[in-house]
């Protein structure tokens, strides 16, 4: 099912997502999708990282844009859910997985955890895409 969700970034915050979605060859749609599901894989490891700010950025400078995230049915539920949970809306969710995906990529640590779950044989759903 497809999310059609409003994200909005400063220039620098479109940019740098871009650049990212651009050098895996992929569509911001995509890189989006992968943060979520890259964001639900982590929510069982209790890193400080994961916890959603909720204070409200500056809307100056932002850019919204609409859309459309493929995630499936039990995915869309469990991240909704997650939101829920913290106090913040679904697309304030999507935008910190955003930010979330992008250090862990930028720090090895994405690489780091699919070796970690290969090692450990782990059943868990690692994150697909760039490492």
């Amino acid at each position: 099912m497809a999310q059609e969700t409003n994200i909005t970034f400063d220039e620098f915050g479109w940019s740098v997502l871009e650049e990212r979605a651009a050098a895996e060859r992929m569509g911001l749609e995509d890189l989006l999708t992968l943060a979520l599901t890259y964001y639900e894989s982590e929510l069982a490891s209790g890193r400080v990282a994961i916890d959603v700010p909720r204070f409200r950025r500056s809307s100056v400078g932002g850019e919204t844009r609409t859309l459309k995230i493929p995630l499936d049915d039990d995915s869309l539920r469990r991240l909704e859910h997650e939101a829920e949970r913290r106090g913040v809306t679904f697309e304030r969710l999507s935008e910190h997985a955003a930010l979330v995906l992008l250090a862990d990529l930028d720090s090895g640590k994405v690489a780091e955890r699919i070796i970690e779950r290969a090692r450990s044989g782990s059943s868990s759903r690692p994150p697909t895409g760039p490492t």
